[in-house]
């Protein structure tokens, strides 16, 4: 190859290598001038309503030394049970079974012959959920369940009907705690919020209130004509985290 042609090569190259280095610094600056300048925060929300029903789980637990004893008293019992509270007024579909169990156990019992020294013990648990919504009337119904046959109260759960609304006004008012923290960051930095960039909602919480089986117990030992149940709020929770554009 003669000197010119190398020459001629040589500056084909170096024209070459420049034009990409030339594009290369371009996109990089262009790439750079694009990235938003954004201001991040975290908005919640807690809101409250009165609950608009109660559901009731109620437990009917027997024992014998006989799975067929057991399970024949506790089907006495929760029929018992039943039939009183469809007399208190509740419909059919108010009264549901939550589950049921059968399980044995095996007791030490010291002081007899090596034999006889484990005892077997059966246990039929019958959970029964009532839903009510005259809510004045949640004590009387366990009394009328008790006095029945019910012998245990797994908890009370004060709930909504329908909580999708209250989620959705905690969600709006998430939105806005977060565009007002937004304008407050941007004022304090000396510049304007010019729009948002992105949202998204990072948690949703309805949480009914429950009342537990201590809870229950405390409040029966405390009158004698009716068991005194006051039921609390049920609340809402909701937050979000929002980019907006300065």
């Amino acid at each position: 190859m003669s000197i010119r042609k190398v020459l001629y090569v040589s500056l084909f190259v170096l024209i070459i290598a420049l034009v990409v280095s030339g594009c290369g610094g371009n996109q990089s600056a262009t790439g750079s001038a694009d990235v938003p300048k954004v201001i991040q925060t975290y908005g919640e929300a807690e809101l409250s309503a009165p609950p608009e029903l109660a559901k009731i789980s109620l437990a009917i637990e027997t024992r014998s030394s006989r799975a067929e004893e057991a399970v024949e008293e506790n089907a006495q019992r929760a029929t018992a049970v039943r039939k009183a509270l469809l007399e208190s007024g509740l419909a059919e579909e108010e009264i549901v079974t939550g589950s049921y169990r059968l399980y044995s156990y095996r007791e030490w019992i010291e002081g007899r012959p090596a034999g006889e020294a484990e005892l077997q013990t059966f246990q039929a648990v019958n959970e029964i959920i009532v839903t009510i919504r005259d809510l004045e009337n949640v004590g009387d119904l366990i009394d009328i369940a008790v006095t029945s046959g019910a012998n245990n109260i797994n908890y009370i759960s004060f709930e909504l009907d329908d909580p999708q609304e209250l989620l959705l006004q905690a969600l709006k008012a998430a939105t806005e705690q977060a565009a007002l923290k937004a304008e407050a960051i941007a004022e304090g930095s000396g510049v304007r919020v010019s729009g948002l960039y992105s949202i998204r909602e990072e948690r949703t919480d309805y949480i009914p209130y429950r009342f537990l089986d201590d809870m229950v117990q405390e409040d029966m030992a405390m009158g004698s004509a009716s068991t005194p149940i006051t039921p609390d709020e049920v609340t809402v929770r909701a937050s979000v985290i929002a980019e907006f554009t300065f």
